[in-house]
């Protein structure tokens, strides 16, 4: 993607500076995709990290391999395992009261995750370092207090989940966390719980089966069920629900090779009508404020990750 392939498809020849009206054309024409890889540069290091490594497990794309060879995160945990400013996480009312019970949890989550990308991405292991900071007993004792709090897993969800299935991929003890995880959300009433909230525990138990989308992972009964069980909670609160945790469902839709036309359908009318005026997609359910972060670039990228890697970005591009 580039200049070159977006002139060829103006039904003008575009010089090298835009008018008013050849950008807005511009706008119209170039997929999400293509807008956010000619403005990689404008993003943050740490949101460049998350659609480069995004783009680069789920789709293939070998674009941005120098600069992610240029730019391994650091390796010092310390200042990430003591942020505890968990003030910016989606739905804080609900789940600030577990934050506070859990008053490791963000640094610690964060922490895992480190240690996960930099396996992954760079062949590095900083395990010793992590366990040196936070020793593995405590580790599992945080991972099996949230397993047996049923309200913390219920609010926390998505922190909740990853914690735990990051404990046991980095540090594996054979005692079936995960499973014991995939079957109490399967033993909840889909409609006891915020729907954003459950669907973001069910979508990222398979992210998180995924490895963060670098490996395939098995369709089992278990999984599908818990996707048909998101399937009738956004069917049920369409009009309402969080549009990342939505998107997000798509996504995970396809790890599986599950196909729901029908929420596909609903969810790709929204987003087409809040990509009218804009060159990528704004979250106006998170934020209504034309003046807000989540409409910027920067902080609209991780919904515009979800957005192109379901595949709705490709189908509307070719509309």
């Amino acid at each position: 993607p580039g200049l070159s392939s977006f002139k060829k498809r103006l039904p003008f020849q575009a010089p090298l500076y835009y008018t008013i009206r050849e950008t807005i054309c511009y706008n119209l024409v170039m997929s999400v995709r293509n807008y956010y890889f000619e403005h990689f540069d404008e993003l943050s290091p740490e949101k460049q990290f998350h659609f480069a490594t995004r783009m680069k497990n789920f789709l293939g794309v070998r674009d941005f391999d120098n600069w992610l060879s240029d730019n391994q995160p650091d390796t010092d945990l310390e200042p990430i395992i003591s942020n505890n400013d968990y003030s910016g996480v989606v739905q804080f009312d609900i789940r600030k009261p577990f934050f506070e019970k859990y008053p490791d949890l963000y640094g610690v989550e964060a922490a895992l995750f480190r240690v996960h990308h930099l396996m992954k991405e760079y062949d590095v292991d900083i395990r010793g370092e992590f366990l040196k900071l936070y020793p593995k007993e405590r580790l599992y004792r945080l991972s099996d207090d949230l397993l047996n709090d049923s309200e913390a897993l219920r609010a926390l969800s998505t922190w909740a989940v990853n914690t735990v299935y990051l404990t046991e991929e980095l540090f594996p003890r054979d005692q079936g966390s995960t499973d014991r995880l995939i079957d109490w959300t399967l033993s909840l009433d889909p409609n006891s719980m915020e729907p954003s909230l459950y669907v973001y525990l069910c979508t990222h138990i398979l992210i998180c089966e995924s490895e963060f989308y670098t490996k395939e992972i098995e369709r089992t009964s278990k999984l599908q069920e818990l996707m048909n069980n998101c399937r009738e909670v956004i069917l049920k609160n369409i009009d309402t629900i969080s549009l990342d945790a939505t998107v997000e469902f798509l996504v995970c839709s396809k790890m599986i090779g599950a196909e729901y036309e029908d929420v596909k359908k609903r969810i790709n009318d929204i987003c087409q009508d809040y990509l009218k005026n804009s060159p990528y997609l704004i979250n106006y359910r998170r934020d209504k404020n034309p003046g807000s972060y989540y409409h910027t670039l920067n902080g609209a990228e991780h919904i515009n990750s979800l957005y192109i890697m379901s595949g709705l970005d490709e189908i509307n591009s070719q509309k």
